[in-house]
Formats: C-alpha cells, sequence, structure tokens
C-alpha cells in the first residue's frame, strides 16, 4: 500500500479547514451562553461541535468554488468534496478543538500520495498525479529512489578486490598515514577487535561506528568546496558531486547495517562525541590542507578494505554462521541492485568495493591539484 504523504500545507483547502476548528473555538463561546443556565452537561461541547462544523462546511463550500477554474489547482475540486465527507463524518470536539484539528484529520483520513512531485517522492504508485500530468512520474523506478548515481558492481569486480597501499611520499602524506594508523589502533582496542573472537554482533557493532565516521569526510569537503565557489565566485569542477555520492554511499552502509541491529543509549552516546570530534577535526585540516585530507581519506579506506576483507574469511571460515545464511536486507538488494536470493555475504562483498572504489577516488583527488577538473564522472 502506498505511504501516505502529510501535504497538508500544500493546499490551501487544507490550510483553510485547519483554520476554522480555532474559529469555531474562538467565536463559539460568546453564542452559547444559554449553556450556564441549561441542565445538560454536554450543552456546551454539542453547542460549539456545531459551530465548528457549520464553519467548516462554509469554508469547504467557499474551498470548491474558489478551485473550481480551469487549471491545476482546478482539478483539486473532488480531492476538496472527499475531504469535507470525511471530516464531517464522525468528527469529534476532543479533535476539532485544536488548530490543525479538521485539516489534519481530513489529510490523515485519505491515502494521498504525491507520486513524483517535485518535493515529495514517496510512493511508486502509477495513478493520475494530483498536480497534473506535468508532475506525473515518467518512470515507476524513479518515484522511490532518493539515492545520488552509484556504481553497481559486477561479479567479477565485486570478487577482485584486493589488498592495497599507497606509500607516503612526503611529510604531509606521512603525516595523514600516521594519524589513520594511530586512530585505527586505538579503535581496535576500544571496540573489542584485538581482543577475543569477532561474532556477528561486535562486527555489526564497529561497522555501524566506522560508518557513522566514514560518512563525514565527503560531506564536509563537498560543504567546503561549495563555499569557496560561492565565496570565490567561480567554477568548482566537478569535485562537489564524487563528494557528495561518497559521503551518501558511506551513509548507505549505516543504513543497511541498522537494519540488523539498533543501538543503545551509551553507543548513540560515543556516536555523538565521536562525530562532534572528527567533524570539527575535517573541517579545520580540510580548510589547511585539502591533499592531506584526502590522503588521509585513502588510507583510511586502505583499512576499511582490509576490515571488509578479513570479514569475508571469517564467513567462508564459518565463523560468523548467522550471516552466512542470512539474507541480504531488502535496502542491499535495492541499492546495489544485488540478486534477489542474495546474502549477507554479497552485503559485504558490496560494501568492500565501495570502500576500495573510495581509496582509488581519495588518493586520485589527493595527486592533483584542488583547481583541476574532477576525473570522475558522476555514478563512476
Amino acid at each position: 500500500m502506498p505511504r501516505s504523504v502529510d501535504i497538508y500545507w500544500q493546499f490551501p483547502a487544507g490550510i483553510l479547514l485547519s483554520v476554522t476548528s480555532h474559529i469555531g473555538g474562538i467565536i463559539g463561546p460568546p453564542y452559547h451562553s444559554h449553556c450556564k443556565l441549561s441542565p445538560d452537561p454536554n450543552c456546551y461541547y454539542r453547542s460549539r461541535k456545531a459551530t465548528t462544523n457549520i464553519i467548516s462546511k462554509m469554508a469547504m463550500q467557499a474551498c470548491i468554488r474558489k478551485l473550481n477554474p480551469v487549471g491545476n489547482w482546478g482539478k483539486m475540486s473532488p480531492f476538496c468534496s472527499r475531504l469535507a465527507n470525511l471530516c464531517l463524518q464522525n468528527s469529534n470536539y476532543e479533535y476539532t478543538n485544536s488548530i490543525t484539528g479538521i485539516g489534519s484529520r481530513l489529510l490523515s483520513s485519505c491515502s494521498i500520495t504525491l507520486a513524483n512531485s517535485p518535493h515529495f517522492r514517496a510512493s511508486n504508485d502509477t495513478k493520475k498525479h494530483p498536480l497534473g500530468p506535468e508532475f506525473q512520474a515518467k518512470n515507476v523506478e524513479e518515484t522511490h529512489d532518493y539515492t545520488l548515481p552509484h556504481p553497481i558492481w559486477s561479479d567479477e569486480e565485486i570478487n577482485n578486490i584486493t589488498i592495497t597501499h599507497e606509500k607516503p611520499k612526503d611529510k604531509t602524506e606521512t603525516a595523514a598515514y600516521f594519524s589513520v594508523r594511530l586512530l585505527r589502533f586505538g579503535f581496535d582496542l576500544f571496540s573489542g577487535y584485538l581482543i577475543g573472537s569477532m561474532n556477528e554482533n561486535k562486527w555489526l557493532r564497529r561497522i555501524i561506528f566506522l560508518e557513522t565516521v566514514a560518512g563525514v569526510p565527503g560531506m564536509v569537503a563537498a560543504m567546503t568546496r561549495h563555499l569557496h565557489s560561492l565565496r570565490r565566485m567561480q567554477r568548482d569542477y566537478g569535485w562537489i558531486h564524487t563528494l557528495l555520492e561518497e559521503a551518501e554511499n558511506e551513509r548507505m552502509h549505516l543504513l543497511t547495517a541498522l537494519h540488523l541491529k539498533r543501538p543503545g543509549p551509551f553507543f548513540r552516546a560515543s556516536v555523538l562525541i565521536g562525530q562532534g570530534i572528527f567533524v570539527n577535526f575535517f573541517i579545520i585540516s580540510y580548510l589547511i590542507s585539502p591533499r592531506f585530507c584526502h590522503r588521509f581519506v585513502g588510507y583510511l579506506e586502505e583499512e576499511a578494505v582490509v576490515t571488509y576483507t578479513k570479514c569475508l574469511n571469517q564467513i567462508d571460515r564459518g565463523y560468523l554462521p548467522m550471516w552466512a545464511k542470512m539474507d541480504a536486507p531488502d535496502i542491499a538488494k535495492t541499492y546495489w541492485r544485488l540478486k534477489p536470493d542474495a546474502k549477507m555475504r554479497d552485503v559485504i562483498l558490496a560494501i568492500r568495493a565501495d570502500e576500495a572504489h573510495h581509496r582509488l577516488v581519495n588518493h586520485t583527488l589527493a595527486s592533483i591539484n584542488p583547481s583541476d577538473k574532477n576525473p570522475y564522472k558522476a555514478g563512476h
């Protein structure tokens, strides 16, 4: 069933209807003074409800007359009529007493899908779009795909990822390399990676935390270059879209892992602290030396490939029996276009391929001038 989208703010009808309940509450009491002398305890309730419903009917009539002219909004008249009928049936005082009562009740009573609206793409419903044919989805797949372009790996590509290392060439690259090694050692020790055996739960905890950090560099770098482009009034030459794609890709790794584990309060607090420290560190570093930052991320991705390769080896050796048999989450099948019978091992393979790609991209960006053209096209 298509998802409902709250479009209360988009339609004058919804706004007009939501205000009527408030008007009914304001002007109602002066005309209910007779209830003070009435023995009926529900007198005030019925009187005020009647006032609200009368105003609602009047508002709906005005709305329908207003929306009759030919045009996109004229097509919404049947919509208003249906909403009016839904509202005036089984309405209650407690709900319509709030300022958004009627409008919210109306719009929550109907499953309104915006298909391919410019701002909301929440359904793959192919029914006629309420705003007119110009907003109709041209492709059903586009209506629920929020993601930026990204590589879709073949079986050959995904199985031929190898562990590589870019040797530091100067002091800046050496500083980036040893910064990553220091961070890795500290996190391995803190997360229990170096102590005891890794099971599925420990792997998920490690992956989730790392991906909350891994999504930071691309977004910070893209934001910084975007602001530089605005301030200097010059082109960026294509770096921004690649960096944003990287940030989103890392976030999709996180969202996939979150389908298997929901972190607790302590874990979330750790993420909050870690992200706060790392974001500020990376912003300052990128302002000082973009080359250091891209080399830093390149080395970070080298370590990610090592980590996911170890995870795959453990699956193959039977140390992670649950993941060997577990089906891939639907979000992973959709994002990487995996086979219907894909397992968690296929997900780890796809994530490792992504990390190897980020490794190559960041080492490449660190090796060229920040004012050079980006050699990577969108989705590559």
